[in-house]
């Protein structure tokens, strides 16, 4: 059982990474460079997006570092924290990840981050309150 909830962690980690980044920069993009807009992002926040095989994950963030995510019926804790100006790194079961992140520049309240090992990118939108975790 373990191991199906640890390989299920793992799926929902890397469907954040599995999106293949864009070569070439977007006028539809902005780069976020600020630790107050980054630190602004996760508080009280909820993020919503699919993986890459189209399945649905919501993730909850607490202005205290902590967070949950919901995904295929887990409930999976992890820690935040922005690093630097443009960076937010997070830890969850599977390991940490850091990510830098950009808004949509005609779109309120959609963004992508982009995974800074590797490159790959996830669209999802963010939205104000968490419940109770």
């Amino acid at each position: 059982m373990k191991i199906v909830a640890t390989a299920l962690v793992a799926g929902a980690l890397l469907s954040l990474a599995a999106a293949p980044a864009l070569t070439q920069p977007s006028a539809d993009w902005v780069d976020i460079k600020s630790a107050t807009e980054l630190q602004a992002l996760y508080s009280n926040k909820t993020f919503k997006g699919k993986d890459w095989m189209d399945r649905p994950w919501v993730g909850h963030y607490r202005p205290d570092g902590q967070g949950i995510m919901l995904f295929e019926g887990g409930r999976y804790p992890r820690t935040w924290q922005v690093k630097g100006d443009d960076q937010v790194c997070v830890n969850a079961l599977t390991g940490p990840a850091c990510y830098r992140f950009q808004r949509h520049r005609t779109k309120p309240g959609v963004y992508r981050n982009i995974n800074v090992a590797n490159n790959n990118m996830v669209e999802f939108t963010v939205e104000n309150g968490v419940p109770q975790f």
